[in-house]
């Protein structure tokens, strides 16, 4: 997922494949690859935001619809990487207010990416009329 101008050094075919898995990451990179992934994924988003803000950028509903969607996905993935800092936290002893308020952020994160799904919807019925 690598964008022009943003790093040029993709994880090893190893790694990719682990991670798409599912399988225990053994920590042997000390969190750099989830570090690496997810500046790729903000950066993407950054951009992605840029273009759909740029008003000389043509899009179609079906385009908007696709990236709506996407989003929710993304929003979805976000919220369970911070349930999983949120038991990170906890069982590294971090109960209280730091793993309370990422647990809040999991819940919020899931409840946008409802809302997101729902607004691809609406913006296929805006695209198919019944």
């Amino acid at each position: 997922m690598t964008l022009p101008g943003h790093s040029q050094h993709p994880p090893a075919p190893t790694q990719r494949s682990a991670a798409r898995s599912g399988a225990t990451r053994t920590g042997d990179d000390d969190g750099r690859y989830t570090a690496e992934v997810a500046a790729q994924i903000g950066e993407a988003a950054q951009v992605l935001g840029e273009r759909l803000q740029d008003p000389a950028m043509p899009h179609s509903v079906e385009d908007l619809e696709h990236v709506t969607r996407g989003f929710a996905t993304t929003v979805e993935g976000m919220s369970a990487g911070v349930a999983g800092i949120t038991e990170w936290l906890r069982a590294a002893g971090h109960a209280g207010a730091l793993s309370g308020h990422a647990s809040v952020m999991s819940e919020r994160l899931s409840h946008i990416s409802r809302e997101l799904a729902r607004l691809a919807d609406a913006v296929d019925a805006a695209e198919h009329p019944a």
